[in-house]
Parts: structure tokens; C-alpha cells; sequence
């Protein structure tokens, strides 16, 4: 699909000197990697579930990355996180055409109106999608994943040598921990500062872009918050699954809105003007939808403010309460340790 050799069946990532210890932070730090390098292949063949899964495990990497590379340099980490969004934002266009074309397909069509007419849209939406693959072909935001995956295996190193006294290495893994801890925390503090603000901004109102910042808001607290759930931090699993519930509901509205928007915006050939009056009232039908759902979302807003309420009075405590001594123990595999 976007013109990467074949190597990645051959390619794995040998271990850091500086990673010989396993915690908390290094294992969550793993497990986004591992996540990445296993849809790779997926998007590679130019798979619809492979580029959405892509996406995500791109979003999750930039959301950790500031997070364990608590000591690396910050120009290096802002250089790597440049180019995970770099990725994330090349994928998000196509994506969004992917959802359209599912829900031209699975979407029920109100009587009354001719598939003919529908199907004006999805070849619309069908060529816009096949010129933005044809773009990220040419121009791919990443054509080397093992070499990407070393330097983030590096930028978040423990930075702790193995010749180090037993009581110095485990201090050291001890400060290390608390130091990022302390950066999820004041990370879940904006996170769901900025949620708390796009609630009260969206309001009761139906409006679509404040919707949308409600949305994003949602589901940047909701990747924060994983990591959170990976480093066992109590009480992260309920939040988890109402933030995931009202991400989805909430996604599904902007998809609508989307295809929506395509809809008022497909001119139907002049010699057709009954098809043209069928995208009318397609589009009067996909604003019903989007109404109701709003509806929902309305009557169920009050779970996000509670969400919030529970990150700022209980994970983030848990968080930046002192811990018990952390072990230092030997890790024998890198963070990715392939690229299946």
C-alpha cells in the first residue's frame, strides 16, 4: 500500500544497553510499541482495519512518549513526537473517507429514496479515498519502522547501568518512577481540565464543532488515563469503560456529521434532478440521526463530569502518593521486540 520493503518480516529490534530494568513505565512503554509493530503489516497490505489500528497505536505512543521519556532530552522527544503525529494526521483523512464508505454501505437508507442516488456519494467518496492512498504511497510519513522503534526504545531508556551498586540502582529506578508518575499526573490534570471546559462550552446546545472538542478532549484523557490502567493505578478501569462508552457515541455523531456534510455537498448530474432531491432528504435524514444522538448525549453528559471529578480526587492522588521501594530486576527483551 504505501511502497515499504518487505524487510519487516526479517526485522527485529535488538536490546539497549541502557534497558536493564523492568518496571512499571517500562512495560506500559512496551506494550505500545509491541502494539504498533503488530498492526504494522496490516496497513503495510493497505488493510482498512490496519490503518485505523495504526492510528490508534500511534496515538497512544505520542501520548505516552513525553511521559516515560521523563529524563531524555526534550528536543529529541519533541522531534519523535513530531513524527508519530506526523503519521497520525496522514492516516486520519483516509480513515475518516473509510468510515464514510461503511456507513453509505451499513447505514439504512429512508424509504423513498433510490440507491441510485446514494450511490452518487460513494463513488464520490470512493475516488476522494483513492487519490489520498495514492498520496501516502509517494509520500509515507514513516518508511523505516525499526529504525523508528530504536529510537523510541532509546529516548525512553532507564538510563540505569548495570555496574551500579544494588542500593544505587534501585534509588535510581525509585526516582525515575516517581518522576513520571508525577508527569501522568500533571498530564491527567489538563487532560481533564480541558474535558471539564469543553462540557461547559458544548452545553445543552446542539453544535456541531463544540461536540467535536468534547470528543477529542474524551478520548486524550481516555489514552492518558490507559497508562494510568498499566501502571496499576486503582480505580482506572470503570473510568476507563464510561470514557470509552461516550467516545464511541460521540464518534459515531461525528461520523454522521461527516458523511452528512458529504451529502449537502455531492451535486447530483443535471439530468437527474430526482436523485438530486433524494440527497436532500438523505441528508434531512442523517440530521434527524444526528439530533437524536446529540439527545443522548445530553442526558447522559453528567457520567463525563463525574469521570473528571474521579481523575482530579483519586488517580491523580494515587498517583503522586509516595510508593513502596521498587525492585530493580533484569529485563531480557527490548521494549519491541519485534516487528511481526
Amino acid at each position: 500500500m504505501v511502497g515499504y520493503s518487505d524487510g519487516w518480516r526479517r526485522i527485529a529490534s535488538p536490546p539497549h544497553p541502557s534497558m536493564n530494568v523492568s518496571t512499571s513505565r517500562d512495560r506500559l512503554w512496551r506494550k505500545r510499541l509491541d502494539e504498533l509493530s503488530a498492526v504494522w503489516p496490516e496497513f503495510v497490505h493497505g488493510r482498512t482495519a490496519g490503518l485505523h489500528k495504526t492510528r490508534v497505536a500511534s496515538r497512544r505512543i505520542r501520548e505516552a512518549l513525553p511521559i516515560v521519556a521523563v529524563a531524555a532530552p526534550p528536543d529529541k522527544v519533541k522531534k519523535l513526537n513530531r513524527k508519530m503525529r506526523a503519521l497520525t494526521r496522514a492516516l486520519g483523512p483516509i480513515r475518516e473517507l473509510d468510515v464514510e464508505l461503511d456507513l453509505l454501505q451499513e447505514h439504512e437508507i429512508p424509504e423513498g429514496i433510490s440507491a441510485r442516488s446514494v450511490e452518487i456519494v460513494r463513488r464520490d467518496v470512493a475516488a476522494r479515498r483513492q487519490a489520498l492512498r495514492q498520496e501516502l504511497k509517494e509520500d509515507a510519513p514513516i518508511t523505516d519502522l525499526k529504525r523508528l522503534l530504536k529510537k523510541l526504545e532509546r529516548i525512553a531508556g532507564s538510563k540505569v547501568k548495570g555496574d551500579k551498586a544494588h542500593h544505587r540502582k534501585r534509588k535510581a529506578v525509585e526516582k525515575l518512577e516517581t518522576e513520571w508518575r508525577a508527569r501522568l499526573a500533571a498530564r491527567l490534570v489538563r487532560r481533564a481540565k480541558r474535558l471539564d471546559a469543553a462540557l461547559e462550552a458544548a452545553g445543552p446546545i446542539y453544535a456541531p464543532e463544540k461536540l467535536h472538542d468534547v470528543r477529542i478532549s474524551a478520548k486524550k484523557l481516555r489514552y492518558a488515563l490507559e497508562i494510568g490502567r498499566d501502571a496499576r493505578v486503582a480505580g482506572t478501569l470503570p473510568l476507563l469503560k464510561l470514557l470509552k462508552r461516550h467516545q464511541e457515541r460521540l464518534g459515531h455523531l461525528h461520523d454522521l456529521q461527516v458523511l452528512l456534510k458529504r451529502v449537502r455537498g455531492t451535486e447530483a448530474p443535471s439530468t437527474l434532478a430526482a436523485s438530486s432531491n433524494d440527497l436532500t432528504a438523505y441528508a434531512d435524514s442523517l440530521d434527524r440521526e444526528c439530533h437524536r444522538l446529540h439527545a443522548d448525549f445530553v442526558q447522559h453528559r453528567s457520567e463525563l463530569a463525574t469521570v473528571v471529578k474521579q481523575v482530579r480526587q483519586q488517580i491523580v492522588p494515587a498517583l503522586t502518593t509516595p510508593r513502596r521501594p521498587v525492585r530493580a530486576v533484569r529485563a531480557d527483551r527490548p521494549l519491541a521486540s519485534r516487528v511481526r
